[in-house]
């Protein structure tokens, strides 16, 4: 199969100019269409090459939904003439038949569950990749490759333990905000719909927190949303439906780390009782959009503006002065 066909069969690609890319959606809607040259996503298979050492006598498992993650790995593999193992439910044991795979963190962790696998290398994108996990599969003979980006802005930063500017890719980061300059990013959005693409000139961003230290980038995920699993869920969503709960006054939901998802959610709530809050979140939201730690507070830190305050409350979760919900 070529990647035309690839990008075709997933519905991306019409024979035109441009590919039409959906975003990892919203909570209540339909995914956003990003829109984008076809050039943006096939020039840069050449240095995606470069960097990860895939060669054409891979074996490429790119199993999954079809995300522009995967899409692009899909197109990629066709692209450099590997056979690639395609299939849109995940089963982590058709890895044994691949020497590289695509993977999300959560992906890679029922991987490395497995007891024989052929696997030189992982490419892992979609959500923050534990160290534990990275040295799990480094003791295994795997070679890890660790990339960040988004449908928006394509490849920004990738590498092997600390993530560097993708080629051709200018990096900045401005209050905290990660900005990139690339040949890479997209036009927009289909049907001229809002999204956290902006531009700024020839800099674009999605709204993602980072550090920039000597050419190292470190994602830090953006506040309004957590990325669990390889997917994307808006924090204002799950805070909305926490506050309908009878008796809530106040909450804030954010993420925190965890080993095999990246990332799970977390709610801090000022007022409410405990099982009926958790009862009418879980009648109203899917699993995997569902607080898995649940905290209580007498008040949340707020910023000057009223605003609560995050990194405070990160510091009160670390420092344990937040009650777990019993």
């Amino acid at each position: 199969m070529t990647w035309e066909h690839v990008l075709s069969a997933a519905g991306y690609w019409d024979g035109g100019d441009l590919l039409r890319v959906p975003t990892s959606g919203t909570t209540g809607g339909a995914p956003r269409l990003v829109e984008r040259t076809v050039q943006s996503w096939t020039d840069s298979f050449g240095p995606f090459t470069q960097v990860t050492g895939l060669h054409a006598d891979d074996v490429v498992l790119a199993s999954g939904p079809a995300s522009s993650m995967f899409v692009y790995a899909r197109a990629h593999s066709a692209w450099l003439g590997a056979e690639t193992i395609a299939e849109s439910r995940w089963r982590p044991e058709r890895a044994s038949a691949a020497t590289v795979a695509h993977l999300t963190s959560t992906m890679l962790a029922d991987v490395l569950e497995l007891d024989r696998s052929r696997l030189r290398l992982v490419v892992v994108a979609g959500s923050a990749l534990a160290p534990a996990l990275r040295e799990r599969a480094l003791a295994r003979g795997i070679d890890v490759v660790e990339y960040y980006g988004a449908a928006e802005l394509s490849l920004v930063a990738i590498g092997r333990g600390e993530l560097e500017a993708f080629p051709q890719v200018e990096v900045e980061v401005r209050d905290g905000v990660i900005w990139v300059r690339s040949p890479w990013t997209a036009l927009g959005y289909a049907g001229g719909v809002d999204g956290p693409l902006r531009s700024d000139g020839s800099w674009c961003s999605v709204g993602d927190r980072g550090v920039l230290r000597q050419g190292v980038l470190t994602v830090n995920g953006r506040d309004d949303i957590v990325t669990t699993g390889g997917r994307s869920v808006p924090v204002a969503d799950v805070e909305a439906v926490l506050r309908s709960a009878p008796g809530v006054r106040e909450v804030a939901v954010l993420g925190v780390p965890q080993e095999r998802l990246g990332e799970v959610l977390a709610a801090v709530v000022v007022g409410g009782e405990r099982q009926s809050t958790m009862r009418h979140v879980r009648e109203r939201l899917p699993r995997e959009q569902c607080p898995v730690h649940w905290f209580t507070a007498e008040r949340l830190p707020s910023t000057a503006a009223g605003k609560v305050s995050l990194p405070d409350l990160r510091l009160a979760l670390a420092a344990g002065e937040v009650r777990t919900w019993t």
